[in-house]
């Protein structure tokens, strides 16, 4: 099935599900939206999950200007955007400066084992980040591994010791996590719970409200091929069916 094709049908299926279902349903809540990198050439970027940087600052200018936007890590109250960016990457920098300038609190999920890497983040990169007044560091993983799919002992080390590298850096403490491809499950949770986390952020389309259990928040990956029309869509909950 073609690109145009498949991209027909999805807007088919968005429109039905919107327009005789969504749409009246009163959406009071936060929609939180995921971001990756910012121009780097990724081998594994089949779909556009590196952002031209130029977009990005589109979309924040957006939402600045039609949202309130939400610190991911305090409680919900209302209807709000939240921003989300995972993994890390060295252009994350030019997205910071950004969101610095507009003033829009946002989260970092950081791979502790990609920091110094090459294309990521310097340990003195999350240290900067970490101590400007509108960011949030959490962790991504150590090594960017599926949660579900790992035992419990494997699970363990991933979550302690990407918290504790990271707290090294920032000298403050790790309470956040996004799952690594979206993957956990119920042994995931309980470690979380037992390491001190107190927020965890999948890859689930939907709304968080007062009452969603903060150890799996809804959240929307938002691609380079979203203008502004794609991204109102996917705030208001219109590909929230697949």
């Amino acid at each position: 099935m073609n690109t145009i094709l498949k991209n027909s049908i999805k807007e088919l299926l968005g429109y039905t599900y919107f327009n005789l279902y969504k749409k009246y349903i009163n959406n009071i809540g936060n929609k939180t939206l995921i971001y990756h990198a910012f121009g780097t050439k990724l081998k594994h970027d089949t779909y556009g999950i590196s952002m031209d940087i130029n977009r990005f600052k589109s979309h924040m200018i957006y939402v600045k200007d039609n949202y309130h936007i939400h610190d991911l890590t305090k409680p919900f109250a209302g209807n709000s955007i939240s921003i989300t960016i995972d993994d890390g990457y060295k252009d994350t920098l030019d997205a910071v400066d950004i969101l610095q300038n507009l003033k829009i609190p946002f989260t970092l999920f950081i791979t502790s084992d990609f920091i110094d890497k090459d294309s990521f983040l310097s340990t003195n990169d999350v240290r900067d980040i970490s101590l400007l007044k509108y960011s949030n560091i959490g962790s991504h993983g150590k090594s960017h591994s599926k949660l579900g799919f790992l035992d419990h002992v494997q699970q363990r080390r991933e979550l302690i010791e990407s918290k504790t590298f990271i707290e090294s850096i920032i000298k403050s403490k790790v309470r956040s996590i996004s799952f690594p491809h979206g993957s956990y499950n119920s042994t995931t949770l309980s470690c979380l719970k037992e390491l001190g986390y107190n927020l965890a952020a999948t890859s689930k389309k939907g709304f968080n409200a007062r009452n969603t259990d903060r150890y799996s928040l809804y959240r929307s990956e938002i691609i380079n091929s979203d203008n502004t029309k794609q991204l109102k869509k996917k705030i208001e909950g219109y590909y929230d069916f697949y």
